[in-house]
């Protein structure tokens, strides 16, 4: 660490006024994977950028917490019964909102997280799937200052506006715009609709024009694992015995869905010579949202045994059928509880199972959704058990990359079996690269090794020059200048102060680049005598992704950005671009006034010379708020206004003899 005081001038920013009032949070992206998307709660305290999740304490009092949180399912499952989409309910293991992690299938939370924290000028925030929005993607985060009622809709009847009060909002109505958000759909200007861009009144019920638009994003509901009808005992799908299955030791899965509350799927089983039982199961927790009636029945069709689901919470049916040795056939049927309920469709494995009651006792399946990280996967099976395989440089493991205009990006899941396990993987940055390599390794699950990584070049050499330990035990390197085209390989390897020696992990690398449809914020030049200021206002609380670019013909400079609240001036985000690269940083910014402050810093020893800066800027998270009158419909509305276009005066005097300021930094 480098104290440093300095006496600093205070010279104007170039700035320019906004006339493009695109906004980053771009609807209409489709999820990747759209039938196998996740919905989890977070517990309170979990970090919300400097803000802590405190949606159990927010709705808690409005509701008991499985009744508020059905609300939530609800909403998504409302949308989900129109389109081709599942989302089942799974744990969350409580890693900070934005971590790095997977897009879609990271084993840690689902890619809907449903959170809460105090908020200025609106009623909630949500965010779309987008790719400069990094894990955020899906989040849907209540403002906690407001006042929430619970109404559970059944039959589809709203609330009796003679029990509602000025300042009220009807949790589902709220909870179905917003998971709407995530999901893709945009607001829309007819207020009738859910997705009417302003909260007025109760709606809970989908108009034809938010299933328009749900279907035009994902397309209608379909069941694409049925090709053929089997909806009656005649013409039963067959779940075939593979040719070499140990019984004794594996198990049978098939994939089916009910796509509409009618909808009965039947299926036919051969028991295996010199069994004497049978255990069938229709899991659908995880994978949908469905309460599933599965039914076992003989091959004249008379019922011998049935299970029902018991809530949206348990949703996972299982039956062990006894006497079995003289039976040629066995039939399923797979139908929905209540088929006038929205829980009655989705996705679903049948499974066929014979081994013994001690064999299934000794199962491994992660905790239940609110069993919270002290079971999720503890002991769980490797997602890779593979040893020396992949251990050096040649055998190096090459992932499918994900291309967007902004980024380049890998995700991995693997393992380490033990502590002298090493894994390496091959990346290759793109032809051309304006931004960072970061890479992010953690390891997965309640007993977990702490993992770390380095980067190196195809000779070995570390090139990785910034590391990090987050405080979630979330191992980060930088490669502050990654030349284009190039190969790099990431080695993950044990800690070896680790009191675990194996498990999972997630590694993600990603290449930055500058997002184009960004405003502009900022722009100058800066020498090491003076730092350069501007006020900025927030119109209101968002999650922003700023882009700060460094230019300079020496490639020792760089540029820090400093946000203060203006008025505390707290420091509310950092961010450190070297010359010739941008640096992408999201952060969650109140609603309020804001100080800029650019700073030229130089790596390690060199000398701070000149260098250039620009900076973009742009809110990448969708509010609702119930004001009628939304200031984006003025021409002359700038969401980023400057405050009459003021500069820094004596009031703000951060050069002054009595003010320190600390950075650290770590060269390459």
């Amino acid at each position: 660490m480098k104290r440093v005081t300095r006496g600093r001038t205070v010279s104007a920013a170039s700035l320019q006024t906004l006339e493009d009032r695109r906004m980053l949070a771009v609807f209409g992206n489709v999820w990747p994977n759209p039938r196998d998307l996740t919905v989890s709660f977070p517990a309170d305290g979990v970090q919300i950028g400097s803000q802590q999740n405190d949606i159990n304490a927010l709705l808690d009092t409005v509701a008991q917490r499985d009744q508020w949180q059905e609300l939530a399912l609800r909403a998504y499952q409302t949308w989900a019964v129109h389109a081709d989409i599942n989302v089942g309910l799974r744990n969350d293991y409580n890693n900070a909102f934005g971590v790095p992690g997977m897009l879609v299938g990271d084993p840690r939370f689902g890619e809907f997280r449903i959170g809460a924290f105090p908020q200025e000028g609106l009623i909630a925030n949500s965010i779309p799937f987008q790719a400069v929005a990094g894990t955020y993607s899906g989040d849907l985060v209540l403002n906690s200052n407001e006042q929430f009622t619970f109404h559970d809709w059944a039959g589809n009847q709203g609330p009796d506006p003679a029990t509602l009060t000025e300042g009220d909002r009807d949790l589902f109505s709220l909870l179905l715009h917003e998971t709407g958000n995530t999901l893709g759909v945009d607001d829309n200007l007819l207020d009738w609709s859910v997705m009417f861009r302003q909260y007025t009144v109760p709606k809970g019920v989908l108009a034809p024009e938010d299933i328009a638009s749900i279907t035009a994003l994902y397309g209608q509901r379909s069941d694409p694992y049925e090709q053929v009808d089997n909806g009656t005992l005649q013409v039963a799908s067959l779940i075939p015995t593979p040719v070499g299955l140990d019984h004794q030791t594996e198990v049978i899965r098939s994939r089916g869905s009910l796509s509409a509350g009618t909808d009965v799927d039947y299926y036919k089983i051969v028991p295996i010579a010199g069994t004497e039982s049978v255990t069938v199961r229709v899991r659908a927790s995880g994978v949908s949202l469905l309460q599933s009636r599965l039914e076992v029945l003989d091959s004249f069709g008379q019922v011998i045994g049935q299970s029902s689901a018991v809530s949206v919470f348990e949703n996972d049916n299982e039956l062990t059928i006894t006497g079995i040795a003289n039976l040629d056939e066995l039939y399923l049927r797979v139908s929905a509880v209540d088929a006038s309920d929205v829980y009655a469709v989705g996705d679903y494995w049948i499974e066929v199972d014979y081994r013994s009651e001690l064999q299934r006792a000794g199962d491994l399946h992660p905790g239940a959704y609110d069993s919270g990280p002290d079971t999720l996967f503890a002991n769980f099976d490797l997602t890779d058990d593979e040893f020396g395989l992949d251990d050096h440089l040649a055998g190096a493991i090459e992932p499918v990359p994900s291309e967007t205009p902004e980024t380049k990006r890998y995700e991995i899941q693997s393992s380490v079996s033990s502590s002298a396990d090493v894994d390496y993987f091959k990346i290759t940055s793109p032809a051309t690269i304006e931004g960072r390599l970061v890479v992010h390794v953690a390891g997965v699950g309640a007993v977990r090794p702490d993992v770390r990584l380095k980067v190196v070049d195809a000779q070995g050499q570390a090139v990785g020059a910034n590391a990090r330990l987050r405080g979630d035990g979330t191992f980060t390197v930088e490669v502050t200048q990654p030349e284009a085209s190039q190969d790099y390989f990431v080695k993950v390897s044990v800690d070896p102060n680790s009191t675990v020696g194996a498990g999972n992990y997630v590694a993600i690398a990603e290449f930055e680049s500058p997002q184009a449809q960004m405003n502009d914020l900022a722009s100058g030049d800066l020498t090491g005598e003076s730092d350069k200021f501007i006020r900025w206002t927030a119109g209101k609380t968002r999650l922003y992704r700023f882009d700060l670019n460094a230019a300079s013909a020496d490639a020792d400079q760089a540029v820090r950005l400093t946000v203060y609240d203006a008025h505390t001036r707290e420091v509310k985000m950092v961010a450190v671009a070297h010359a010739g690269i941008t640096r992408s940083t999201l952060a969650w910014l109140q609603q309020g006034e804001y100080i800029l402050r650019f700073t030229a810093i130089a790596v390690g020893t060199a000398p701070v010379t000149n260098v250039s800066f620009a900076l973009t800027a742009d809110g990448i998270s969708d509010d609702q708020d119930d004001d009628m009158v939304d200031p984006a419909d003025d021409p002359y509305y700038d969401p980023y206004d400057y405050s009459g276009g003021s500069y820094y005066d004596g009031e703000y005097n951060y050069g002054s003899e009595y003010y320190y300021y600390e950075y650290y930094y770590t060269g390459p």
